[in-house]
């Protein structure tokens, strides 16, 4: 066995200065996620904590957090936060090698596979917020970190809930999220409407909503069907409208649990 990882890494064509990232399987017989990094590689668990390690008994700090939450507990010890804020940074390290691997399957022409993947980057995007909130919620406004990542979570959120929709033929709710999505994140950074304020994730959010419009030929959506008749007061149809939303909702899951 070598230790040297120009040895480990020889068969793995990266260019410099990007990363990349590869499914293997290790000793055990798991499948473990490689991602690589400027001078080395991160391997990660794909599920459960990335180390694969467990946290005061369960699978995690945030399933800690949120057991003790459900007594009624909020944890107070200064090492358990700061656990909580290590795990967070390991999830959003998978999360980009989650969507990196997505990509590649995309590229391959494996849709099945690449919808695992984005499920399991969209369950670690709401892990991560969860985390955030979490630890906003304790610290109040001191915590810049969160602060810097959560956007990048949101707009990763909406695209590639976009990307899991479009692999599933709901063109007209992939126009719905990449128009909410926009929306969220135009609000989280305080952008508003008629605004000279511009930022390049909302712009992309919002041409990639215009742009499935375009292509799969999307009109009004369900919703927007449902606001135009509450505003001209046909009940009756708004009725009919909100009973097929309800309809969709029950038969396809939300694409965070795709």
């Amino acid at each position: 066995m070598t230790l040297d990882l120009h040895e480990l890494l020889a068969d793995w064509n990266c260019p410099v200065g990007e990363l990349s990232a590869r499914t293997i399987i290790g000793h055990d017989g798991r499948e473990l996620l490689q991602l690589r990094v400027d001078l080395g590689l991160l391997q990660m668990f794909p599920d459960g904590r990335p180390d694969g390690t467990h946290f005061h008994g369960l699978p995690s700090a945030v399933d800690y957090f949120r057991h003790e939450l459900r007594l009624g507990r909020l944890p107070n010890q200064p090492d358990d936060w700061r656990e909580l804020e290590r795990e967070l940074y390991q999830i959003n390290y998978r999360r980009v090698a989650l969507s990196m691997l997505a990509e590649e399957c995309l590229r391959q022409n494996d849709p099945e596979k690449a919808k695992a993947h984005i499920a399991r980057a969209l369950r670690d995007i709401e892990t991560c917020l969860e985390g955030i909130s979490l630890i906003v919620q304790q610290r109040g406004a001191d915590y810049p970190a969160g602060a810097a990542l959560r956007p990048s979570l949101l707009f990763h959120r909406g695209r590639l809930r976009c990307q899991l929709l479009l692999l599933e033929q709901r063109y007209e709710e992939a126009v719905e999220e990449a128009e909410q999505a926009a929306d969220e994140l135009a609000h989280l950074l305080g952008i508003t409407d008629g605004s000279d304020e511009q930022d390049a994730a909302v712009e992309f959010l919002r041409e990639l909503g215009r742009r499935l419009r375009r292509n799969y030929d999307v009109g009004l959506t369900l919703r927007e069907r449902l606001a135009a008749a509450i505003e001209n007061e046909d009940f009756e149809e708004a009725a009919r409208l909100r009973d097929e939303l309800r309809r969709r909702q029950r038969q396809t899951p939300p694409p965070t649990q795709a």
